[in-house]
């Protein structure tokens, strides 16, 4: 079952904690996209239920970044939040995922987590990746909200998979 991408996302920001990590929004973004991209090629179904898009620097989820740009290019140091239906407040979002995935989203956290803002966008943006086929599409014809098709990211990241195996 496709999650919610706040749900990973805080995963994602609670291990990076733990590992004192300071992720701002655009590495962020990127963790969460390669997350969903590997779990893809690997699983042959999506991690998150919504889609990414592709964006100047790369692919973003716009609730995700919505939600984390009042952080600017600072660490964040909040979590995704949702209504409580409850009360009317914002809460944060709940993490409750099975082993599998949360191993998943701690490898790629570990990985790219790591990495410096430019070497992310960098990977997302090689010739030939899905960001770059939806790019390259827009700038020759209108592409509605940009959205990068997870058949797309599945197929590139598969055979990224084959070819170290």
């Amino acid at each position: 079952m496709a999650r919610d991408v706040r749900e990973v996302g805080n995963l994602v920001l609670d291990i990076a904690e733990r590992e004192e990590m300071r992720l701002s929004n655009l590495p962020f973004n990127k963790i969460i996209y390669f997350a969903h991209a590997w779990f893809l090629a690997q699983y042959s179904r999506p991690l998150i239920d919504s889609p990414f898009e592709a964006w100047q620097f790369g692919p973003v989820h716009p609730q995700v970044y919505r939600q984390m740009k009042r952080f600017g290019d600072q660490p964040i140091t909040g979590r995704l939040t949702r209504i409580d239906l409850a009360t009317g407040n914002d809460v944060p979002f709940d993490v409750n995922l099975p082993d599998e995935e949360a191993a998943h989203i701690e490898s790629m956290t570990l990985f790219y987590g790591t990495r410096s803002a430019s070497w992310l966008v960098a990977a997302t943006h090689e010739p030939g990746a899905p960001w770059d086929h939806v790019w390259a599409a827009g700038q020759s014809r209108p592409v509605p909200g940009m959205i990068i098709p997870d058949s797309l990211t599945e197929s590139h990241y598969r055979a990224k998979l084959r070819k170290n195996v």
